[in-house]
């Protein structure tokens, strides 16, 4: 929901809790004044026939169905008090029980008491409360059409700014060599905005280049004394004073030496799929590297014995670098080879919703969700590095797939899920 819907409706909500309030003010304030009135207009009518009574007119003739005097002749504390209430009595034309306002009072005219009972038609509740609810309503949904005109009228102009900034974000490219520029705007506020985020994307752009220079460098230069050291190994295996016993102690220092080369080129490429460095994310014929990748691996599972089963759809593309495509493809059978069972199988299914690859073998010595982080691994095989299905799940997050891995029976389940 936009920011500018989120906030007509709040005032919307506003509204109508302050018209609630409001007409139960007006109702109670117009109920007042409708009562004051008619209170006034029965005290006049009493000086009237005051006057008239004193005029000598007999007082049978001053009565009516609305009008009572009485003649008393004592009096007690109150009585000349005017006294003010709300009754019920039947109205003459609709024959049915009406609110009327009661005045009761006692008058001294000439030398006599004169007891007074007046009542005069007073104004329904329903009829008022009614009357406010329309009102307010009316007033209610005038202004709401209004502010949600105007909002929407005026939101285009207002937060065309802070649109242009968004467009900005969406394209920034930390592989891009240029600053963010933003639009000039006489807004505080996205000014404000607009140059701390200018800031954090230049920093961001500055560490991107001092981490990708570090992580080229060191994997480079790591190479190096690697290679040096193999050299001077084979050096010493060719030498005239080598001894027998010192064979395993070179082989296992050959071995470290190859693990910490492969282990530098996994993490450099790690971190250049982390930074989507893959650039082209064209239209891949993915079916075509599956297969690719099944015959590379032929020859391999001959080697071990292994039986490789392959059913692929023809011509199922995908939005992914060819390149990442293949590591992707490369590593799930690496890790079906490695984990497999002596004289066992792997089993290659790809349609157009995912690509399973399957193999029995061991169960796991951790949960297989966790054998998606680095240096996460399994105790079956001391020449894993841990990092092969977490290049795996990086490739997934990075193109917009999703990878399962389930173990069940005995099997090895690695499931690519395409997007729909």
């Amino acid at each position: 929901m936009r920011l500018i819907t989120k906030a007509t409706l709040l005032y919307l909500f506003i509204m109508s809790l302050v018209f609630s309030a409001g007409g139960i003010i007006t109702y109670k304030m117009v109920m007042k004044a409708v009562a004051k009135e008619t209170d006034y207009s029965l005290a006049q009518n009493m000086y009237l026939l005051e006057d008239a009574i004193r005029e000598g007119k007999p007082i049978n003739a001053l009565q009516s169905s609305k009008t009572r005097i009485t003649k008393v002749n004592n009096i007690q504390a109150g009585d000349t008090i005017y006294n003010f209430s709300d009754t019920l009595a039947m109205h003459p034309y609709w024959k049915r029980l009406e609110p009327y306002r009661k005045m009761e009072i006692t008058r001294k005219i000439d030398s006599a008491y004169y007891r007074f009972s007046m009542i005069d038609i007073f104004l329904e509740t329903d009829d008022v409360s009614n009357g406010v609810i329309s009102v307010m309503t009316r007033l209610f949904f005038g202004l709401g059409m209004t502010l949600l005109l105007a909002s929407f009228l005026i939101s285009s102009w207002l937060f065309q700014p802070f649109q242009k900034t968004l467009n900005k974000i969406k394209g920034f490219n930390l592989k891009n060599n240029e600053a963010v520029s933003f639009s000039n705007t006489s807004t505080k506020e996205f000014k404000q905005l607009n140059g701390f985020i200018s800031q954090m994307t230049d920093k961001a752009r500055r560490d991107y280049i001092s981490l990708k220079e570090f992580s080229e460098n060191a994997a480079h230069e790591m190479q190096t004394p690697i290679a040096v050291a193999k050299g001077k190994l084979e050096l010493l295996l060719e030498s005239p004073n080598f001894q027998e016993e010192q064979l395993p102690l070179i082989q296992s220092a050959q071995a470290a030496l190859s693990k910490l080369s492969k282990l530098g080129q996994s993490l450099s490429l790690l971190t250049k799929i982390e930074n989507d460095e893959f650039t082209g994310r064209e239209s891949t014929n993915f079916s075509e590297v599956v297969e690719q990748s099944v015959f590379t691996f032929k020859d391999i599972c001959e080697l071990k014995n292994l039986n490789l089963e392959s059913e692929i759809t023809p011509n199922i593309p995908l939005p992914i670098n060819t390149a990442v495509a293949d590591i992707l493809v490369s590593n799930l059978l690496k890790n079906a080879v490695r984990y497999n069972l002596p004289d066992g199988w792997i089993r290659v299914k790809m349609d157009k919703e995912n690509l399973i690859v399957e193999n029995p073998g061991n169960p796991p010595s951790v949960p297989t969700s966790q054998l998606f982080e680095r240096f996460r691994k399994s105790n079956q095989s001391g020449a894993s590095l841990g990092l092969g299905l977490a290049i795996v799940k990086k490739i997934c997050d990075v193109n917009q797939l999703k990878v399962d891995y389930t173990f069940i029976e005995g099997i090895h389940r690695l499931t690519v899920k395409f997007p729909t």
